[in-house]
């Protein structure tokens, strides 16, 4: 992404005084000067995250929780570069990681489409399930902090960068949406709804999509072939099918935003996946979202 440098805005603002006092209206000068804006301004997807009822804790557990936050980051990074390589291969997951956004209390990524939040988000629920259930890994800590409870929310919309931090509609719209939800569900915008319907036909089409058939799927026409066996192998889609069991869309209401009413719907998510390294059960569900149709 383009860095909006102070020296450009600068030089926007000067341009700007310039052309007013010359007698050209402001309306006709600021679509010029956004026109250069733009080059700046990118369409993103942005995954929020939110630990829920964070400010309840103890202070020893909320000192403990972004450290856990960062670790359950750290291994789910690892787990799509492992698990996932053809779909995050035009991804530079080291950049997405960088420029995490910290609340405290969770935070936001950036990526550059939404079906990739969507799987970064089911592993990282599927991190969130190891540790509630005591992973080893995560074990000790567990004993502390105690079960953790999240919602998500996607947005599918414009974002820039200025001085190392991110600013736009995308992150303003998805903080609007998680502060509204008390339900603890997966909420996305219409965008990312619509972004789906024109790539996949549908997020539904997750559930019978074949891993043979993303080659004919025009999103994926600049992806490479990984010729690689193992490295070709998914937990999501592996070598026959689909491992989504459902993949539920509810309309739950609109927002507001400037001028705009934004649509928003609730995901409800359950995935089959295998369970790496534990002997009690080779298989275990994923469920990311609930069917809690309430408004916001």
């Amino acid at each position: 992404m383009k860095r909006l440098s102070k020296s450009k805005i600068n030089k926007l603002v000067e341009e700007f005084t310039e052309k007013t006092n010359n007698g050209i209206g402001k309306s006709e000068i600021k679509n010029s000067l956004l026109e250069k804006l733009n080059e700046n301004i990118e369409k993103k997807a942005i995954l929020g995250i939110d630990i829920y009822r964070y400010s309840q804790y103890k202070t020893f557990e909320q000192t403990l929780i972004p450290f856990l936050f960062k670790v359950l980051l750290e291994q789910t990074f690892y787990n799509c570069l492992k698990h996932e390589k053809y779909f995050f291969q035009n991804s530079n997951l080291d950049e997405i990681e960088k420029n995490f956004i910290d609340t405290g209390d969770g935070g936001f990524l950036i990526f550059d489409n939404p079906f990739n939040a969507v799987i970064f988000s089911i592993y990282f629920q599927a991190n969130i399930k190891r540790y509630n259930s005591g992973h080893a890994n995560t074990k000790d800590i567990r004993e502390i902090v105690g079960l953790l409870t999240l919602r998500y929310s996607l947005t599918h919309d414009d974002i820039y960068k200025f001085s190392n931090n991110h600013y736009g509609t995308g992150i303003i719209n998805n903080a609007r949406i998680l502060s509204k939800d008390k339900l603890n569900r997966f909420l996305v915008d219409s965008n990312t709804i619509n972004w789906f319907d024109k790539e996949f036909n549908g997020i539904e089409n997750l559930m019978s999509i074949e891993p043979d058939d993303f080659k004919s799927i025009k999103f994926f026409d600049d992806y490479e072939e990984i010729k690689d066996e193992k490295d070709r192998l998914s937990v999501l889609f592996d070598d026959k099918t689909s491992n989504f069991l459902s993949v539920d869309v509810l309309h739950i209401g609109e927002i507001k935003s400037k001028l705009d009413i934004i649509n928003i719907y609730s995901l409800h998510l359950q995935i089959q996946v295998t369970s790496g390294g534990n002997k009690k059960f080779k298989m275990y569900t994923v469920s990311l979202g609930n069917l809690n149709s309430s408004d916001l």
